[in-house]
């Protein structure tokens, strides 16, 4: 058993509640028709599952059975698939033609092939577990495996077991439902076990529940003309390994009828995601704790549709800009690789909400995870390529931890509400905007940005930046406040634009911008460079030079020549703003700059 499913394991046992037998048919009858299965299951609530913070419970998410994977042999029905007849038929299960129809409850292994068949469930209020121990299954206009009636249905891969599943034509309808997935199930559906699953649908989705849908484990590889996974109440996965690869979305969830389900919850697992649309979308919450991220969305930030239009005069002005390898965060007085990329477009209006006012040709989102509801990051590692915004919630987004390396053709990281980041590694490789929101709130983190546009938005009310370290390059605003701009801690180093359309730091004209404590060092330039407040705790220089100084070292000393800051500017520049702790009322300091030195004294 692997660490993370112990994890799981340990997790649910130390919260479950009481258990129930579950009842499996056999191919023999006892007295009764049933055998006992040792496999169990909670009575525990799964749905709308949610702490007193606004997010799920793992312990919640999950059933014991859910997680186990395993199944008893002991009375298991056996089935094996032949073209030339399949052999299993009992009083749980019918046969006709190449169609095998489970009846009732309980354990069916599957083996063998089937070149043009179907498995169908129709059991009311049972549970079904259907192990899948090497088969091959085609079903050129229908579902290879449709749930039609059941409790809940469990799909558990054997050991060592390589399973194929696919749909090659257009689908054609069998009865009053929409069967449009290689596996479609009306019930609460469950993937598990250690096998593998390769799915291809040629003219729909990979799996969909119209229920709930969890994967506890497995490898799985998804070819789909619509979404690799589908869950209308919601998805969860507690671990895996998936390739998935779609036309539509990676992982998709959505419920119009109950604003409270199409949410996605992933505990752990390995993913790689390519998507025409989103790599993973939600009507609802999006609650990540670990795992492994690849995802390439809409053809990636190379491919974006997106235009960008402005009412603002200068705002995102054409122009080249260098970033620094996202490899290493540029520390004081080091300068990193640097590499050019090209504008993406002008800015838009700062004044309004941080609703999407960029627009895509091609009418298709293409964001790398969304959310209509809140997003939680509690971990994981993240390499996300996207036409349109990397991480996007319609509500707010908390970033806890994690490690984000994210290149878009739009945001980085765009909450419409509050995005509040307290820890975490996020590169920002590429992007219009880098993190926006209608309020931002950094606690903590490493953040390196590279954008075309504003390093850090927030359209209409507070930025607060309280701790961690943040280097921003950007050709807009290096950060836009256009409410009160506040830092209290933390290191912040900007690259800002070297036009005068725009300032390394920007917070209104409705507004006031605070420092009192950290470190600040702001390069850009001095035609719309904005004074901080008179009421700040900490002493702040501006020093406009009155000439473009080219790209290099950055100095501060004391009168005694100590070094106070030392950084090296990326861009040319004839504004600086820095403001340190050892920055003191009526001290005169010496600002070197490209080898020009300026005397300041600090008011």
């Amino acid at each position: 058993m692997s660490y993370r499913r112990k994890k799981l394991l340990a997790l649910f046992c130390a919260t479950a509640l009481s258990m129930t037998a579950v009842a499996g048919c056999t191919g023999t009858k006892s007295s009764t028709g049933n055998v006992v299965s040792s496999e169990t299951e909670t009575n525990a609530e799964e749905t709308s599952a949610q702490s007193e913070a606004g997010t799920f419970s793992s312990a919640d998410m999950f059933t014991e059975r859910d997680l186990a994977g395993t199944y008893e042999e002991s009375g298991a029905v056996y089935v094996t698939l032949s073209g030339d007849g399949i052999i299993g038929e009992t009083d749980g299960v019918a046969i006709n033609g190449q169609t095998v129809t489970i009846t009732a409850e309980g354990t069916y292994i599957f083996s063998g092939t089937l070149s043009e068949g179907q498995i169908v469930v129709d059991a009311d209020n049972a549970k079904v577990q259907i192990v899948f121990d090497n088969v091959d299954i085609t079903c050129a206009s229908s579902a290879a495996v449709y749930v039609k009636s059941a409790e809940k249905v469990f799909v558990t891969l054997a050991e060592g077991a390589q399973n194929t599943l696919r749909n090659t034509d257009e689908y054609v309808a069998i009865d009053d439902n929409n069967i449009d997935a290689v596996i479609f199930a009306k019930s609460d559906l469950t993937l598990n076990g250690t096998g593998s699953l390769t799915i291809v649908s040629a003219e729909g989705h990979g799996i969909v529940s119209k229920d709930d849908l969890k994967i506890t484990g497995g490898t799985y590889d998804i070819i789909a003309a619509g979404h690799a996974l589908s869950g209308k109440d919601s998805v969860r996965i507690a671990d895996g390994t998936f390739i998935l690869t779609a036309e539509k979305d990676g992982i998709h969830a959505e419920n119009a009828d109950d604003e409270e389900k199409g949410y996605i919850y992933i505990a752990d697992g390995d993913f790689a995601i390519t998507s025409d649309g989103d790599g993973m979308d939600a009507s609802n919450i999006v609650q990540i704790e670990d795992g492994t991220f690849d995802i390439t969305a809409g053809g990636g930030a190379a491919n974006s549709l997106k235009t960008h239009e402005s009412d603002m005069p200068g705002g995102g002005m054409s122009q080249n800009i260098e970033r620094p390898d996202g490899e290493s965060m540029p520390q004081m007085g080091e300068k990193p690789d640097e590499e050019s990329m090209s504008q993406m477009g002008e800015k838009p209006d700062g004044e309004n909400m941080p609703q999407d006012t960029t627009t895509d040709e091609s009418g298709t989102s293409t964001k790398g995870i969304k959310a209509g509801g809140g997003m939680y990051l509690n971990g994981g590692t993240y390499q996300i390529d996207s036409a349109d915004d990397s991480i996007h919630s319609n509500a707010n987004i908390t970033i806890a931890d994690g490690t984000y390396t994210l290149a878009t053709g739009d945001d980085g990281v765009h909450a419409d509400d509050a995005l509040t980041v307290n820890g975490g590694t996020i590169t920002v490789t590429e992007s219009y905007e880098g993190l926006e929101g209608l309020t931002v709130t950094i606690n903590d983190g490493t953040i390196d940005i590279t954008a075309s546009d504003d390093g850090i938005n927030t359209a209409g009310e507070k930025m607060e930046l309280n701790g961690g370290y943040i280097h921003i390059l950007a050709g807009g605003d290096g950060v836009d406040s256009n409410g009160d701009l506040t830092i209290n801690g933390g290191e912040i180093y900007i690259d800002g634009p070297s036009d005068n359309g725009n300032s390394a730091i920007d917070y209104g004209d409705r507004s006031s911008a605070y420092v009192n404590g950290g470190t600040l060092v702001a390069i850009g330039s001095s035609g719309m460079a904005e004074v901080m407040s008179d009421s700040s705790k900490q002493k702040v220089l501006m020093v406009k030079l009155g000439e473009q100084m080219e790209a290099g070292n950055v100095v501060l000393t004391d009168s005694e020549g100590n070094v106070i800051v030392s950084y090296t500017a990326l861009k040319t520049y004839d504004c600086v703003i820095i403001s340190t702790a050892e920055v003191e009322s009526g001290a005169t300091y010496t600002l070197t700059t490209s080898g020009t030195t300026t005397e300041v004294t600090a008011e």
